[in-house]
């Protein structure tokens, strides 16, 4: 039996595009009464079985987002045990953690895409700087605007948290490489070289150097510089090893950051249910004054 690891749930906010041209973030729509995508997302990760949660949000949108998803969210799998005698002393709470996008990737790498990346940097990177048994092992990436069977999840622990093969939630046998937001988890050895494709790929500031020059003096058009902000997730996400790897097909899926595709959600039928009080939150430790 594989030894399972740390898995961090990475979650992307930064850059998400979407048509709905609302004057609130789209990660805030409903997808049942009283609980929004963005919560959706996080008790996704709950789900999976992550043990950390990184919200990639700036500082315009990570106030909002941490008044309605909190510092915490419990593990659904530990937390009403009731065979067990203490079982309210089992309950595993999953911490939750902002990030916003480094200042020197802005208007340069920061498509959405790299959100994702930047999420599984600073999870490693805080995790390494603690102690070297907290580094995840696993990266899960839920991408708010996908809507589809969450709860189909917990039975899929075992593969979510394998080390040695990544994950990939499908539709019609396509994946998140095929540009849907579609669940997916990728390692450290992935990270890097999907940073070193966009590194090496993207277009810079300048042009390279003429012939008899040594450095660079003629500029690109403002329009053509840092074409990587602009990258798909099939771009970004091209290098994620899918060998080997476990593929579970989803029954249903819509990717909501269209308005279409949000309207069929929400006259298809199909739902992605608010759990009770206790798993959604929002739960936190401080309370700021504002």
């Amino acid at each position: 039996m594989s030894q399972r690891v740390h898995v961090a749930g990475i979650v992307p906010l930064a850059n998400l595009e979407t048509d709905h041209n609302l004057a609130m973030p789209s990660c805030m729509l409903p997808v049942d009464a009283g609980f929004a995508a963005i919560q959706k997302s996080v008790f996704e990760c709950a789900i999976a079985g992550c043990k950390t949660i990184w919200i990639v949000a700036n500082s315009d949108l990570a106030p909002m987002v941490r008044h309605c998803v909190g510092d915490w969210v419990q593990d659904p799998v530990y937390y009403n045990r009731t065979k067990i005698r203490f079982y309210r002393e089992v309950r595993k709470e999953v911490p939750i953690y902002y990030v916003p996008i480094d200042y020197r990737d802005l208007d340069r790498r920061d498509s959405y895409g790299w959100s994702v990346l930047h999420g599984v940097n600073s999870a490693w990177w805080v995790g390494n700087k603690i102690s070297k048994w907290l580094v995840p092992g696993k990266y899960f990436i839920s991408f708010p605007m996908s809507a589809h069977d969450i709860y189909s999840l917990r039975g899929h622990r075992k593969e979510i948290a394998d080390p040695k093969a990544n994950f990939f939630l499908t539709h019609n046998n396509k994946t998140v490489k095929d540009n849907l937001p579609l669940s997916f988890t990728m390692k450290g050895e992935d990270f890097i070289q999907c940073r070193r494709k966009i590194n090496k790929e993207t277009s810079r500031e300048f042009l390279p150097p003429s012939d008899g020059e040594k450095y660079p003096s003629e500029k690109l058009p403002l329009e053509q510089r840092w074409s990587a902000r602009s990258f798909d997730f099939s771009q970004v996400f091209e290098k994620v090893s899918e060998e080997p790897s476990a593929r579970v097909e989803a029954e249903w899926f819509y990717d909501m950051s269209t308005w279409e595709e949000y309207r069929k959600f929400l006259g298809s039928g199909h739902l992605i249910k608010k759990p009770y009080k206790g798993l959604t939150g929002p739960h936190k430790h401080v309370t700021l004054i504002e």
